[in-house]
C-alpha cells in the first residue's frame, strides 16, 4: 500500500520529511547547551539520531504489513509503533562547576546538524522541484 507521499517523492521522502523534524530538535537542544555553558550543574543533551533513523527505517519495514483481518469493520493499526527520538545526558563534567557542556564539541555538532538538515531540504527541494518541472512540461 503505497501513500500519496510515496507514489509523488518516492520512498526516502518520508525518511528525509522525518528527519527534519529531528534535525530542528537537535539544534534547540544544542543552542540550549550552548546557551548553559556556564551554569553550575548543567548537563548537555543531545539526540541519538542514528538509533532514531534506524528506527524508522525498521519501522517503514514493518508498517508495511498489512494486519489480516475478518471484517471489513475492522480497523487496521500499526503494527510498529511510530519511533521517537532519545535524548541522553552527558554525565562527564569539563569544569570545577559539574558543567558538562564542551563548547568546541557542542559547536562542531551544529556545524554537523546544519549540513544534515541542508542536506535533507535540498532532496526535499530537488523532489517538489521535480514535479514542477514535469507538471510545467504536461502544459499545452
Amino acid at each position: 500500500m503505497n501513500t500519496v507521499d510515496e507514489r509523488l517523492f518516492g520512498t526516502d521522502f518520508e525518511l528525509y520529511k522525518n528527519s527534519l523534524n529531528v534535525f530542528l530538535e537537535r539544534n534547540i537542544i544544542i543552542n540550549s547547551n550552548i546557551a548553559n555553558v556556564d551554569t553550575p550543574g548543567y548537563k548537555a543533551k543531545d539526540l541519538r539520531f542514528e538509533e532514531y533513523l534506524k528506527s524508522i527505517v525498521e519501522g517503514e519495514k514493518y508498517n508495511r504489513i498489512k494486519l489480516a483481518t475478518t471484517s471489513e469493520r475492522h480497523i487496521q493499526i500499526s503494527p510498529y509503533p511510530i519511533p521517537h527520538p532519545k535524548v541522553y545526558y552527558e554525565t562527564t563534567s569539563f569544569g570545577e562547576d559539574g558543567n558538562s557542556v564542551d563548547i568546541d564539541n557542542e559547536m562542531m555538532k551544529l556545524s554537523e546538524n546544519a549540513l544534515r538538515y541542508r542536506i535533507s531540504s535540498e532532496f526535499i527541494s530537488g523532489k517538489f522541484n521535480s514535479i514542477k518541472n514535469t507538471i510545467e512540461r504536461m502544459r499545452p
